[in-house]
């Protein structure tokens, strides 16, 4: 596996992890409270999937700007290429966000 696969896989079991210690709808990050949160912030206790992404190092408004990283690509991929904002809000529980990271993580490009 080459080292941009290595680097992708490091952040998404990073991200992963902001997700299994707490997981939110609606919001980036929230705090204790539920009051919305920078993903990077010390009072962050839940993420979204897209918050996890940042708060594992990978700015949404970077992907944006500079194109997306392999692992926000392989995230998509494995929710079938849908919005991952989309994605995270329509669930109900954390398990098919910590599912997707885990296809995710699985992943191995060629």
């Amino acid at each position: 596996m080459d080292k941009v696969a290595d680097d992708a896989t490091a952040l998404l079991i990073r991200a992963r992890s902001f997700i299994k210690r707490g997981w939110c709808r609606h919001s980036a990050a929230v705090d204790e409270n539920g009051v919305e949160v920078h993903p990077t912030s010390e009072r962050a206790v839940a993420w979204c999937a897209i918050g996890a992404l940042d708060a594992a190092g990978i700015p949404y408004l970077h992907q944006r700007e500079h194109g997306w990283h392999p692992a926000y690509r392989r995230l998509k991929d494995a929710i079938g290429n849908e919005r991952l904002m989309d994605f995270n809000t329509r669930q109900e529980a954390a398990e098919p966000v910590l599912a997707a990271f885990d296809r995710a993580i699985a992943y191995r490009p060629n």
